[in-house]
């Protein structure tokens, strides 16, 4: 297939991470020829895939007027602090907007820092920039990568969170690297799953080296389609294999159009995949469902660990609605949003490995737990299959919002004192 669009000056690209070709650019007459090979499985239209826009967003903020923002306390993050573990030795990664590295509650996470302004930002930070400049640097088109970043670790004293002058993430004492996207194709989105898996040079080619991927990422981006599209398949597949953990946010009502609560079947792609841990919105900090948070069920059954429920979406829910890093300078904002939920549960996947070594890479126990242990919140959002008794599950809050404390307790226990496996308590489906 390579060989004829070579001979057809057709403009691609392939891929490792999946079986795929991208044709950027052909005629009518290549398009024709593709359909005779018997190697291609299928020819696809290409995606539209978007960052979800924040429901809300506030002007810039020099300063922020709490040192522990109020949504991480709610969550419980500051007791997981309390307990010695911040997120050390795991490295999460979002593929976003970009990143501002140099800001003051991201710079020293920043795994490309190597001290004394000193930085490497080989295999931490890529931008395939599709049809644009590749910027070898980081840095935010948008607000929203950083955003979603301090939301994942953000603080300005990793190693002191509690008592640190401003911290506005879950997972503090964690690495970060990123990949920037959603500035022109949907190629963009293939060009970060794949240097996520085997992060490369700036110049996404050199050195693909996979023993540099991060443990956990973060991925608010979808579409506005009702049934599930396969087209992200092979990343995620691939990220599973090499134990990645994926978190997708659900969606936003505003997105698609949709009234608020949106009602069923309502999020969006790669969200609905049944191998991702897809998260809804609550409230800042009172733990209510949010009403511009997309609902499920998917049409795509989860197969890994279904727990009575395997068209369920969202798993969990978390704020919707916190300040965190902004673009310029050491500037912070608010938004809303279940892109600023998603961040939440990446925060808390971090703080659970790191006290629990032997869960890391295990997505399947690892996400167990986190739905064992959400704090309930029932809601009546019917659907089929119907919702749990009480409402609990159910298509508009899944489990219920993310208790840290109750999670990292839950996989230490998972643990022996060596980071061994010593057994699971696994909750009755349907009791």
């Amino acid at each position: 297939v390579i060989e004829y669009l070579e001979k057809q000056k057709a403009e691609y690209k392939a891929y490792w991470i999946d079986n795929v070709i991208v044709v950027n650019a052909s005629n009518r007459n290549t398009f024709n020829g593709l359909q005779s090979f018997g190697e291609i499985e299928i020819l696809r239209a290409r995606r539209h895939p978007n960052f979800y826009e924040p429901v809300e967003m506030s002007d810039v903020m020099a300063n922020l007027p709490l040192t522990v923002q109020s949504n991480l306390t709610h969550v419980g993050a500051d007791q997981v602090w309390a307990m010695g573990v911040t997120g050390q030795g795991i490295v999460v990664a979002n593929i976003d907007t970009g990143v501002n590295y140099t800001h003051e509650a991201l710079v020293q996470q920043y795994r490309g820092n190597l001290g004394g302004g000193v930085f490497n930002h080989d295999h931490n930070w890529y931008d395939p920039a599709s049809g644009g400049t590749h910027l070898l640097v980081p840095a935010d088109w948008h607000d929203h990568g950083s955003h979603t970043m301090g939301t994942m670790l953000g603080s300005t004293d990793p190693a002191n969170p509690a008592t640190a002058a401003t911290t506005i993430g879950m997972a503090p004492g964690a690495k970060w690297i990123a990949c920037r996207a959603f500035e022109a194709t949907d190629q963009e989105l293939l060009d970060c799953g794949q240097f996520m898996a085997a992060p490369t040079e700036t110049d996404g080619v050199t050195d693909p080296d996979p023993n540099l991927r991060p443990n956990i990422i973060n991925n608010s981006c979808g579409d506005c389609t009702t049934t599930y599209d396969p087209w992200y398949d092979g990343i995620l597949n691939s990220w599973h294999a090499l134990g990645i953990y994926p978190v997708f946010s659900n969606g936003n009502s505003s997105n698609c159009g949709y009234s608020s609560p949106p009602g069923l079947n309502t999020v969006g792609s790669p969200a609905r995949a049944g191998n991702v841990t897809g998260v809804g919105a609550t409230g800042r900090n009172n733990g209510v469902y949010a009403t511009f948070s997309n609902w499920g069920p998917t049409d795509q059954n989860d197969t890994i660990n279904p727990m009575g429920y395997p068209r369920l979406k969202p798993q969990v829910v978390a704020p919707g609605t916190n300040y965190s890093a902004y673009n310029t300078g050491n500037d912070y904002g608010d938004m809303s949003g279940t892109s600023m939920s998603s961040p939440h549960v990446v925060g808390l996947v971090a703080l659970m490995w790191s006290a629990a070594s032997c869960l890391v890479g295990d997505y399947a126990a690892t996400e167990t737990i986190l739905q064992q242990t959400a704090n309930p919140i029932p809601y009546a959002s019917g659907g089929s299959p119907p919702p749990g008794p009480g409402d609990v599950p159910n298509y508009a809050t899944g489990w219920g919002e993310i208790n840290a404390l109750a999670a990292v307790e839950a996989a230490q226990g998972s643990c022996g004192p060596q980071g061994v496996l010593e057994g699971r308590v696994v909750k009755q489906s349907n009791p």
